[in-house]
């Protein structure tokens, strides 16, 4: 054998270990870490909607599906972008951190949320009333219309299409 050939197989064990070396080894469980799921608690999974919800989802599907697409329960956080610094940043954060709205449409090739619906029973008091007017004044800062709908008022199709501003005339 010549020097080339003993050169080239050490270089070539020499990769060899190095990928080998470098690979992520299977991780292996902590001898300290705390289980996840503490005893006695169990999940399950929960319904995201009620049937109400799900009847004014379907017909807001139908009234915007050329337009928007639609998702449920969104947290404003998901969709609202923050620019401050420091305190105010965190004061922003905390404020809009657990207010999530009932619905978004947004446009599909943009992925914006155009417009944020909410779903009111006309009873809001107190910290429910608060908590509207919160996240009414957020919404308008960032520019994004707020739709309310009245949760015992029977909607068409067509008188969604109007309310969202989807008229047939516009399209």
């Amino acid at each position: 054998m010549t020097i080339d050939v003993m050169l080239i197989g050490v270089v070539a064990a020499g990769v060899l270990l190095l990928v080998f070396w470098q690979r992520d080894p299977a991780p292996s469980p902590t001898k300290g870490s705390a289980p996840v799921l503490p005893a006695g608690v169990t999940l399950a999974p929960a319904p995201l909607l009620t049937e109400p919800e799900v009847v004014l989802y379907n017909l807001m599907r139908l009234a915007v599906q050329d337009y928007y697409l639609i998702f449920a329960q969104v947290p404003l956080w998901a969709f609202l972008t923050v620019n401050a610094e420091g305190k105010a940043r965190a004061q922003m954060f905390r404020e809009i951190a657990l207010k999530p709205v009932d619905f978004v449409l947004v446009h599909p090739g943009t992925r914006q949320v155009a417009m944020v619906v909410q779903v009111e029973d006309g009873a809001r008091r107190g910290p429910q009333a608060d908590r509207q007017r919160i996240v009414k004044e957020i919404l308008h800062a960032a520019g994004i219309k707020l739709v309310t709908l009245r949760s015992k008022q029977a909607y068409t199709v067509p008188a969604l299409t109007s309310l969202f501003g989807l008229d047939a005339d516009d399209a």
